[in-house]
């Protein structure tokens, strides 16, 4: 009987044993497995306080990125509260915006929410969504934009611009309000347009395009086609040269039509060019219209 007990408790302690180096090699096996499986698609690496700048090859800083957040194994790299800078000439323009992505291969912010894009001389461009494209140095976007500079403000649908907002083109629906510095109670000039428009900043020039129309307190111009330069000391409009139907109304009414205008606002006098017509609802036309000039 106690043979048979022992030889019970042997077998037993036999297979305990053996049970358990099953185990260990059964564990071994599946760590190694794990080991050498590729990571789910679905594993996000995140990491917090984000910052990334890429340079060109001649080693200048190209674009400058941080966010709170961002996926770096994936090749658009996803962030949370973005700050982004695009340099050209070594000038930053620095976009701000809720959230945004980072194309690696393409070298494309895009961001939305919020964006806000600024420059070092105060121009400021407000959209919802923008594409930086650092390396053609170009900002864009398909929405409704703003940009206001010193006492001007342009609004459109559509933008393109050089990443220092030097010029500035609008697709369609264009609105140009310029506030009179100097007078306040003189009101501003409203300058509308279909589009496209193109703000040379530098240069302080305007290029208005189909069916423009310019308002003040003096009366309103309307033209096919409008530039418009702005005085870069007093930043009021000093000149219009407008073609193509041209119509001139002042408060009283009064019209006159002509191929083209020149409008010199500082000496508050205008040039008729062309075929020239007159309409007088009271009095007689001023002598200085007769002559094409007034």
């Amino acid at each position: 009987m106690i043979k048979r007990s022992i030889f019970i408790f042997s077998a037993l302690v036999v297979f305990y044993v053996f049970f358990v180096q099953v185990q260990v090699v059964v564990t071994r096996k599946q760590r190694a497995q794990r080991a050498v499986e590729k990571p789910s698609p679905q594993q996000v690496h995140k990491v917090y306080s984000f910052s990334f700048s890429k340079y060109t090859p001649e080693g200048q800083k190209e674009v400058e990125i941080e966010g709170d957040s961002a996926d770096l194994l994936s090749n658009t790299v996803q962030l949370m509260n973005v700050m982004a800078k695009a340099y050209a000439e070594e000038v930053p323009v620095t976009v701000t915006a809720d959230r945004g992505e980072y194309d690696k291969k393409k070298n494309k912010v895009h961001i939305e929410q919020n964006v806000v894009a600024t420059t070092d001389d105060g121009t400021r461009l407000v959209t919802e969504s923008l594409d930086m494209l650092p390396s053609e140095h170009v900002i864009e976007t398909e929405k409704s934009a703003q940009v206001k500079k010193d006492n001007i403000n342009v609004e459109g649908t559509g933008a393109r611009a050089d990443t220092q907002l030097k010029k500035v083109k609008f697709k369609t629906n264009v609105t140009v309000i310029v506030q009179n510095t100097e007078d306040k109670n003189a009101g501003p000039t409203v300058i509308t347009c279909d589009g496209p428009l193109v703000v040379d900043y530098e240069k302080n020039i305007a290029h208005f395009k189909d069916n423009v129309v310019a308002k003040d307190s003096r009366g309103k111009l309307t033209a096919d086609t409008m530039d418009v330069y702005y005085n870069r000391v007093s930043r009021r409009v000093s000149k219009i040269v407008a073609v193509g139907d041209v119509a001139i109304e002042n408060p009283d009414g009064n019209k006159t039509y002509s191929d083209s205008v020149i409008y010199l606002a500082d000496e508050g006098r205008i040039i008729l060019g062309g075929d020239t017509e007159a309409l007088y609802f009271g009095g007689d036309a001023p002598a200085a219209l007769k002559k094409g000039v007034f």
